[in-house]
């Protein structure tokens, strides 16, 4: 039987974020302003290839109910989302406009952005996305999880040292989430360690202590991990140059990918739109 996705949580429980017992919230994961809408069809990831797998629906957009109020509205909604949603809207129709070929774009594009908000925006969903089990029981420690906390929850902390925020185009509508992933080449025992996140415009893979032995051919979203949360960066976004729909997930040649089914979906728009 195949294992579906479990996204409401209970009324009450444990903010997955700041571990706050009390009432729940819905997380968008995206948010709700970058394209995530529609109800939409969560199933675990290795069901990528079984198209008659049953998922869960999950209505008016991908959402778990795992946030406490302050969280999900003030620290997401307030402070960080605002940041993703602008970059989200200002090269969404790029994006799909360069992929789908009908009107001719620049090469590369070369938005200002807030790094240090934006990353932060990522990191909370990240924490909130299939993690309704661990309302339940409580924070859930490990030193990737307890460092992305610290540095959601503190405006004023760098990004982590050991980890490093990857960003590349990604024109697909549908929605990819895998937390605790891991891909190893089995010739040389190097590998990479964290987590992918991947909704139309953007993707976005976050590593943990990664080898430099192992080669990340996509930009980093902070150059500077000291900079301020409302330091503003131009980056560059090459339109025609992006890795295929499975990056990072699908290994290639002499390639071991590991992940867990219960933290790893993919969430399909459930509409009557052309299908990306």
């Amino acid at each position: 039987m195949t294992m579906r996705i479990s996204n409401k949580g209970p009324k009450e429980g444990y903010c997955v974020i700041c571990g706050t017992h009390g009432t729940l919230t819905r997380d968008h994961v995206p948010p709700k302003k970058c394209n995530n809408l529609n109800n939409t069809e969560l199933k675990v990831l290795q069901s990528r290839f079984a198209k008659t797998a049953r998922g869960t629906i999950s209505q008016g957009g991908t959402q778990f109910k795992t946030l406490c109020g302050k969280c999900n509205n003030e620290r997401l909604g307030i402070q960080y989302d605002p940041s993703l949603v602008d970059l989200s809207n200002a090269i969404t129709s790029l994006v799909l406009g360069a992929r789908r070929k009908r009107i001719q774009l620049p090469q590369k594009i070369y938005p200002i952005i807030k790094p240090q908000r934006i990353a932060r925006a990522v990191v909370g969903h990240m924490l909130a996305a299939v993690a309704v089990e661990e309302t339940k029981s409580g924070l859930i420690k490990s030193p990737m999880s307890d460092a992305l906390r610290k540095y959601f929850l503190d405006q004023t902390l760098p990004l982590p040292e050991e980890m490093e925020i990857y960003y590349w185009p990604y024109p697909y509508k549908e929605q990819v989430l895998i937390k605790g992933f891991g891909k190893f080449d089995i010739r040389t025992n190097h590998g990479i360690i964290g987590d992918i996140f991947k909704f139309l415009p953007l993707g976005f893979l976050l590593t943990w202590e990664k080898p430099d032995s192992v080669k990340v051919n996509i930009p980093v979203l902070l150059r500077n991990k000291e900079m301020n949360i409302d330091e503003q960066e131009q980056i560059e976004i090459n339109l025609y140059k992006y890795p295929p729909v499975d990056f990072p997930e699908a290994p290639k040649d002499w390639e071991l990918s590991l992940l867990n089914d219960q933290h790893a979906f993919i969430g399909s728009p459930q509409h009557k739109t052309e299908q990306a």
